[in-house]
């Protein structure tokens, strides 16, 4: 199954130019040789989130899938702001990313709605920042847009993509964190294809690590909107073929 969800496609791809615009605890320590992090499959329960941020009536349930077993539910209602998972769990702690480290997060995703919405996958950052969310995804106009936030507010749409609404596609993001301006870099992977970013490069440098930095996956924003985030195949690792 994984290979089929791999040699999926996404038609008529165009690539925005880049363009600036206004706009904690203690963890289990991973060893530096191991590869594949975390295993988020649906059938681990919520307990394999690091914490839910998801504002009540909404939740994030495990549901069954005609062809793919058990997989996520994140179900955000009209009138609430947001239903994201926060962080990952690793031995039965919350997972503390490294500064210097690189990653590599792997996930398919089936939107009910391509409303806008603010993020429906966040690089969020924590503790004393100054980036608030160094790298989204979200829905825009239609499209599915990665942003990418540096200091100073400089605020880059990097990709974009139409949007369709239940379709499932498979999003790969590499991160290699860096608290340097430009001394990180983001990669991005869909349905098993290497995208370039608007400045003809596969690999944006930018600052990618701001004190504390999460993942957030879910749904954001839309909040006039009910969006359902459905979502299977998460993994993070430490390199690509550990999450496609």
């Amino acid at each position: 199954m994984a290979s089929l969800r791999s040699t999926q496609r996404i038609a008529g791809l165009r690539f925005a130019v880049p363009a600036a615009v206004a706009v904690a605890g203690l963890a289990f320590a991973w060893p530096a040789d191991a590869a594949s992090i975390w295993d988020g499959d649906a059938s681990g329960g919520t307990k394999i989130y690091g914490l839910l941020n998801c504002d009540s009536p909404g939740s994030v349930t495990a549901v069954s899938d005609a062809q793919r077993g058990k997989i996520w539910k994140y179900d955000k209602p009209s009138g609430s702001n947001r239903c994201e998972s926060h962080g990952i769990a690793v031995g039965g702690s919350k997972y503390a990313f490294q500064n210097g480290g690189t990653y590599w997060f792997g996930w398919s995703s089936k939107l009910s709605s391509t409303v806008d919405n603010n993020a429906t996958f966040q690089w969020k950052s924590y503790g004393d920042h100054i980036q608030n969310w160094p790298v989204v995804l979200k829905t825009l106009g239609g499209r599915t847009t990665m942003i990418q936030r540096q200091p100073g507010n400089q605020v880059f749409t990097i990709w974009s993509t139409p949007a369709s609404a239940n379709t499932w596609n498979h999003y790969t993001i590499g991160l290699h964190l860096s608290d340097e301006t430009k001394g990180g870099w983001v990669e991005l992977w869909v349905n098993g294809q290497q995208q370039k970013f608007g400045d003809g490069t596969t690999r944006w440098a930018c600052r990618t690590f701001d004190s504390s930095n999460d993942p957030k996956w879910g749904v954001y924003g839309a909040e006039n909107s009910r969006v359902v985030n459905y979502i299977d195949d998460l993994k993070v690792g430490t390199t690509r073929g550990d999450v496609d």
